[in-house]
């Protein structure tokens, strides 16, 4: 249970504090990012355990992250992007990234189309969920805030 549900949030918290340092969050600020990107790979885990595609749980975790990025934000008063960054993180195909290249340097292109693959398409997912989970928050925002003029 450590290993498989408790360590990997920390992990990923640690990794979206790390971020939000650079983006010179401080205070409550880096407690709300810790908990967004442990909420994130939480998120990523549990769509796992559904047996849906590793693929569709990288793009549920991030639209989730993405709009609890919106709302914290708005709450905090602190542009967007810093949160989302900060929470999506600990999604990113680092690994993945830096075998392909490797592969690349050594000549050996199966490593680097295998790892590159799964890179791009882990990508494109997160890219997707975090899209998605914007256009639906604004479309939500303007929604609400025409309703309430009337």
């Amino acid at each position: 249970m450590l290993s498989k549900w408790i360590l990997p949030l920390v992990w990923a918290a640690s990794g979206s504090i790390g971020f939000a340092f650079i983006y010179h969050m401080r205070g409550k600020k880096l407690l709300y990012n810790a908990l967004g990107g442990a909420m994130t790979w939480l998120v990523y885990l549990l769509s796992m355990e559904t047996g849906l595609t590793e693929g569709v749980c990288y793009a549920i975790a991030a639209a989730v992250g993405t709009l609890y990025s919106e709302i914290m934000a708005r709450a905090l008063k602190t542009p967007v992007t810093t949160f989302v960054i900060a929470v999506n993180i600990p999604m990113v195909p680092g690994s993945s990234m830096f075998y392909s290249l490797l592969g690349l340097l050594e000549n050996n292109m199966s490593v680097f189309v295998q790892k590159g693959k799964y890179a791009l398409g882990v990508s494109v997912a997160i890219a997707m969920g975090i899209f998605v989970a914007t256009m639906a928050f604004r479309l939500a925002k303007n929604a609400f805030a025409r309703k309430k003029t009337y």
